[in-house]
């Protein structure tokens, strides 16, 4: 076995992994963004109005609308801080499906109890939920019930298998928190806090988004809310170019639901013409499209192969095979866009045969 050596590491190198040290600690000691900053935004000021004046009324339960990544569960957080009696007590958070007789044995009706989908209850979970909003007044302790939807009231009220009384019951204070798209002032604002954060975790405190970048984002529908943007910065972030503060463009990858990069429209026209029942001279193939989706990578960023595999979900050998297969001259499609060639571009002029 060879004894490894350890290596000296000069006055300045040590200073550096102190300062480092210092401000992942701090950032440690943090913990991870706030779940407020989820709500703390101009287009949910009238919400969180509502849901403080709510919190004064002792025992009143609150029905929350909200799409996944909305802050739902921050805001039912925010009500059981802000009630004077409950915030004493526990917040206790439960998925509506799981709720049944075996999961709710020995549980004490005290503090707050966060329902999370209350639009999947089953019969006994809704049984359950029933008898408690009835007995909640007479109970000494303190307990307050809000519950979680991804549906309208209107929609609740319509689902087969869900009891009305059981709707209209929950629906003293309704909050609804809209989506990220229709906040769009929020969008940089919440962004910018975002890069703040993640900037300081590596050691990057003057992190910023060019002007380039900043439009990139508000063009975006984020169809996972601010859950979405949030991961979308921390990316950005972590792929910022280590010779500027700058955050440029092709650092911002926005990622649609199906977990790949968002597709141009125009790629997708000839399909929905179809689905729509029109005809078009052609419909492109699979490879076709794979080609093209291939190309507008190679454009978007510029010809780097890690960030093109980051984006297309697959491994760094994968993109190297696929831009052999397809034939693609990676410089000369980014000259063609006008964008600067870097030294890192290279040219796979013929294809290749390379392992996953």
């Amino acid at each position: 076995m060879i004894a490894r050596v350890p290596i000296p590491l000069s006055s300045e190198a040590v200073s550096k992994s102190a300062r480092t040290l210092e401000m992942r600690r701090a950032a440690s000691l943090a913990g991870e963004i706030p779940g407020s900053w989820l709500l703390d935004s101009p287009g949910l000021a009238r919400v969180l109005d509502m849901a403080r004046r709510l919190a004064r009324a002792p025992r009143a339960p609150v029905l929350i609308e909200g799409q996944r990544g909305t802050g739902v569960m921050e805001l039912a957080r925010l009500i059981h801080d802000a009630d004077p009696i409950a915030r004493a007590e526990k917040l206790r958070v439960m998925a509506a499906q799981l709720i049944g007789p075996s999961e709710l044995r020995g549980w004490s009706p005290d503090g707050t109890l966060f329902i999370e989908d209350v639009e999947n209850l089953r019969p006994a979970g809704q049984a359950w939920l029933a008898e408690l909003l009835a007995s909640r007044t007479e109970s000494e302790r303190p307990l307050r019930i809000i519950a979680g939807s991804q549906l309208s009231a209107s929609a609740l009220l319509r689902q087969q298998g869900l009891r009305q009384e059981l709707v209209h019951a929950l629906d003293v204070g309704r909050l609804v928190i809209p989506p990220l798209r229709d906040r769009t002032g929020d969008i940089l604002k919440l962004a910018r806090r975002f890069l703040g954060h993640y900037g300081a975790w590596g050691d990057r405190p003057l992190l910023r988004f060019s002007e380039a970048a900043e439009r990139k984002l508000l063009a975006h529908t984020y169809p996972a809310n601010v859950r979405e943007l949030r991961n979308v910065v921390e990316r950005a972030a972590a792929l910022a170019t280590s010779d500027s503060d700058e955050v440029g463009e092709d650092a911002v990858l926005l990622f649609d639901e199906r977990g790949g990069a968002s597709v141009r429209a125009d790629l997708l026209r000839p399909v929905a013409a179809v689905a729509a029942g029109r005809s078009v001279a052609h419909l492109p193939t699979l490879v076709e499209l794979e080609r093209d989706y291939l190309v507008m990578l190679i454009r978007e960023l510029k010809g780097r192969r890690t960030a093109i595999s980051r984006a297309m979900g697959v491994s760094y050998p994968t993109v190297l095979k696929k831009i052999a297969d397809h034939r693609l001259d990676v410089r000369a499609i980014i000259a063609d866009h006008g964008l600067d060639v870097g030294a890192n571009v290279q040219i796979a002029a013929t294809p290749v045969a390379v392992a996953d």
